[in-house]
């Protein structure tokens, strides 16, 4: 991983680089050990589209968990939520292997050096198709934040272009916005669940996303291409930028979709998936 800057208040956090994702998490959507800055993809496995889905996608097949995934050197086997991690690929065009009884099927994908890859991917005996793909360039910027940071020092760095602000665990109090564009508020663990931001966040700029972050309060999405994936939300959820992608979230209060072409693949609490939140 290549330019870290540190932004911490006081000498532990900036001993803890939280660059490993360890430990159980209560949402979901637990986190798989992975460390960040490796070339890795976040596989899921034939997600369920939501109701509000506003893009023409591959139907998933009906398998889900055990589903063997081999490719760029590494094999995993997916959990009950039908995700796989396969940390430590070889960069470059990558042919993903799908096995599960019958099935065996493969899909190529491209994935530079050090990036995540999210991938959403229909399985079935007759093939394999891509359903959706975010991109987290780890080789570019990356900025790390303690939660003993303050909220100006969090919003100064999502102020900013073309970088991922990595957010240690911990909990972050007030309200927060991403201005800047092609910036990525990444919570610690491969799939989050160990961030909370106690406030509001809006996402203004463009090309920008949100990942693995417990929100207590309301999001507003209205910049264009935005992401957000592997996060719960205790609010309302209003998406009115265009092209957005929402995979494997947890929606607790209500989610209005005024943007066009939105992916919306695997989302708990919108229709027709459930959730019973606290």
């Amino acid at each position: 991983m290549k330019h870290i800057h540190l932004l911490c208040v006081g000498s532990t956090a900036c001993i803890l680089a939280m660059l490993v994702a360890c430990g159980p998490s209560p949402d979901p959507h637990d986190p798989t050990d992975v460390e960040l800055g490796e070339t890795t993809f976040v596989v899921v496995v034939n997600p369920t589209i939501n109701d509000l889905n506003d893009v023409a996608v591959p139907e998933p097949g009906e398998v889900v968990a055990d589903v063997s995934i081999d490719g760029g050197g590494q094999s995993v086997v997916t959990g009950t939520e039908g995700i796989g991690v396969l940390g430590g690929v070889d960069a470059g065009a990558v042919a993903l292997r799908f096995r599960s009884g019958a099935i065996d099927v493969d899909l190529t994908e491209t994935i530079a050096e050090q990036d995540l890859v999210e991938l959403a991917v229909s399985v079935t005996p007759d093939g394999a198709s891509r359903m959706a793909r975010v991109v987290y360039a780890f080789g570019a910027e990356v900025v790390e934040l303690a939660a003993d940071s303050t909220i100006e020092q969090v919003n100064d760095a999502l102020s900013a272009s073309d970088r991922i602000v990595l957010l240690s665990d911990g909990v972050y109090t007030g309200d927060l916005e991403l201005s800047g564009s092609s910036v990525t508020l990444f919570g610690a663990g491969t799939l989050g669940g160990r961030v909370t931001i106690e406030g509001n966040v809006t996402v203004s700029g463009s090309d920008n996303r949100i990942r693995g972050a417990h929100i207590t309060g309301d999001l507003d999405m209205s910049g264009s291409n935005a992401g957000l994936s592997f996060s719960t939300i205790d609010g309302d959820v209003t998406v009115s930028g265009s092209d957005s992608v929402l995979l494997q979230n947890t929606f607790c209060g209500l989610v209005d979709i005024g943007g066009s072409g939105t992916y919306a693949l695997g989302n708990l609490g919108m229709a027709p998936l459930t959730h019973s939140c606290p």
